[in-house]
């Protein structure tokens, strides 16, 4: 009959299981396992050669530290869960609040923030509408606040470009999407914006207040 004569390789399992984070703690050894490892060890074991005192103590020992083990395992995992719910709560206060994501599509009540890339004269934002293509420019003269609230019933893309003495200057056009809502899925938290658009909270980049 085979024996296992070493338990400790059951220590570690247990230890890599908890490392790294990728198993679940039903694939751990359990120490009820690791008792009956033990006793096996035991029973089976050389009469002529029989396991000394200090070696069945370092066995003993090696089972609490399996069962430490697990406790951690689960502690780890009741710690993620809170942490999950306690993120939920917090990005439940950003709904009907506007966040900066990438993306050039807005909707209505959406924000535009135009930042020109060096002095200009004006600047031209285009809306493209999403369904039927067509296209409305709205004209900023330097001084003006350079914020525009989209008002329309239809979804728009939207671009900007600046212009100096006649010559073009770069211009980013940043959306701030209405938040409607914040669901929890499969790839984590999402922000749900009024069209229905999602987007992961560690992709806002700011919220306005």
């Amino acid at each position: 009959m085979s024996v296992i004569t070493d338990v400790s390789s059951a220590t570690k399992t247990a230890a890599t299981t908890t490392s790294t984070g990728t198993s679940s703690a039903t694939s751990m050894v359990s120490k009820d396992a690791f008792l009956k490892i033990l006793m096996s060890q035991l029973k089976y074991q050389d009469p002529m050669d029989p396991m000394k005192a200090d070696q069945f103590m370092s066995q003993l020992a090696q089972l609490t530290q399996v069962e430490e083990l697990q406790n951690i395992s689960q502690t780890l995992a009741e710690m993620k869960a809170a942490a999950d719910s306690g993120n939920i709560t917090q990005w439940l206060n950003v709904i009907g609040k506007k966040v900066n994501v990438d993306g050039n599509t807005i909707s209505k009540g959406d924000d535009v923030e135009l930042k020109p890339a060096a002095d200009y004269d004006t600047i031209i934002l285009t809306l493209k509408g999403v369904k039927d293509g067509n296209t409305t420019q709205v004209t900023f003269n330097k001084g003006d606040t350079l914020t525009n609230t989209y008002n329309g019933e239809d979804d728009v893309k939207v671009s900007a470009v600046a212009v100096k003495g006649g010559k073009v200057v770069s211009c980013t056009a940043s959306v701030y999407r209405t938040v409607t809502g914040v669901q929890s899925g499969d790839k984590g938290l999402v922000a749900v914006a009024s069209n229905g658009d999602q987007y992961a909270v560690s992709a806002i980049k700011k919220i306005k207040n």
